[in-house]
């Protein structure tokens, strides 16, 4: 079993070293402003911990960029364009992978980042989500062509090996059983998961960002909670891509 005091030991031994772990977080499929929205925006706000929200572009409502441009610590990356699968059916779902032609994924992703900014978000990066975190290798080569500086997927889906000119930051941990009726995996598990990244950084590279992934509009009670507390005895351990990428 792993506990809160256990994380409380794990970061006394990276204070003991002078190191603080790279911590971030992302949220994926926000295209309008909900309950669930706000309810990740205060803890955002609440514990100055910088979300990245991945915004679905088609779709996307007139209310999400004024509603971020009050939210201090709210970065926007893209995720695809409209979050629909475009691979062969029996095989794992992708809105930008292996089958289908590179100049179609161009357009949809170019227009997908088109709307994003006539929309004026505030504190756009150029980073890529993929739906479903999946990503053809062919597309990911690209993307730096594309304009793109930053990717993110979840650590195990597909290549992650180095591409000049783009950074992977990926996501580590995510807090639903998605294939168990989208349950809270619970705080046993969660602490497990974070517990063992942080001790493979600390004795191998410290500086490698752990992310944590979350879906305000699947998220329960439980998750949130989770969160507040895992953001409550984490505070000033979380990044932003581009602090990160200046310390890659």
């Amino acid at each position: 079993m792993s506990s809160w005091s256990d994380l409380e030991a794990e970061l006394s031994l990276w204070t003991a070293s002078g190191l603080t772990p790279r911590l971030w977080w992302r949220d994926d499929d926000a295209q309008g402003v909900t309950p669930d929205l706000e309810q990740l925006i205060h803890l955002s706000d609440s514990y100055e911990v910088p979300v990245h929200l991945s915004v679905i572009p088609d779709g996307l409502t007139p209310a999400l960029a004024p509603r971020l441009r009050d939210a201090d610590h709210t970065y926007v990356l893209q995720h695809g364009l409209s979050h629909i699968n475009h691979e062969p059916r029996g095989t794992p779902a992708s809105e930008v992978g292996d089958t289908r032609a590179l100049p179609l994924q161009e357009a949809d992703i170019r227009r997908g980042w088109d709307i994003l900014e006539a929309a004026n978000m505030p504190r756009l990066l150029r980073g890529f989500v993929p739906p479903w975190n999946r990503i053809g290798d062919a597309t990911r080569r690209q993307l730096p062509d594309w304009g793109y500086r930053f990717l993110s997927a979840y650590e195990g889906r597909g290549d992650d090996a180095q591409i000049a000119g783009l950074t992977q930051i990926d996501a580590h941990l995510d807090p639903i059983r998605w294939k168990y009726d989208r349950v809270f995996r619970g705080e046993d598990k969660m602490l497990a998961m974070l517990l063992e990244h942080l001790r493979e950084r600390r004795s191998g590279d410290p500086l490698r960002p752990i992310g944590y992934v979350t879906h305000h509009l699947q998220t329960h009670e439980a998750i949130w909670d989770f969160t507040d507390t895992l953001f409550a005895r984490t505070r000033g351990m979380w990044f932003t891509m581009p602090q990160m990428q200046k310390e890659a």
